[in-house]
């Protein structure tokens, strides 16, 4: 699926992961959810391509994080659709790319 519109973390949403709901403090992954990654997904799926995100300048990339935003959008979509609908890019550690895919995968585990 072509890639036609890119989320650049560190530049739009800022560099640093916060915990998983508002509630936990700043950045958490249900504000980088409401935000950006849901609209934007949706876009995505009604203009059939891809969105990528790339984490690179991203620090951090806990768990609660990547399960409040990731997880959730999984939960609600379904894990096929969001995976067929995402890609990743983070040079820096390829591993954080690897954890999102498994949040993604079983987004009941977190």
């Amino acid at each position: 699926m072509e890639i036609k519109d890119t989320i650049i973390i560190a530049k739009e949403f800022g560099d640093t992961a916060g915990a998983r709901d508002y509630d936990d403090g700043d950045y958490s992954g249900k504000e980088f959810y409401d935000k950006f990654l849901l609209p934007r997904f949706n876009k995505a799926v009604e203009g059939k391509y891809a969105l990528l995100i790339d984490i690179d300048g991203f620090w951090g990339w806990p768990s609660s994080f990547v399960s409040g935003s990731f997880g959730l959008l999984s939960k609600e979509k379904g894990a096929k659709i969001v995976l067929d609908h995402l890609e990743f890019k983070c040079d820096s550690n390829p591993m954080k790319i690897e954890k999102a895919k498994y949040i993604i995968s079983n987004p009941e585990k977190k």
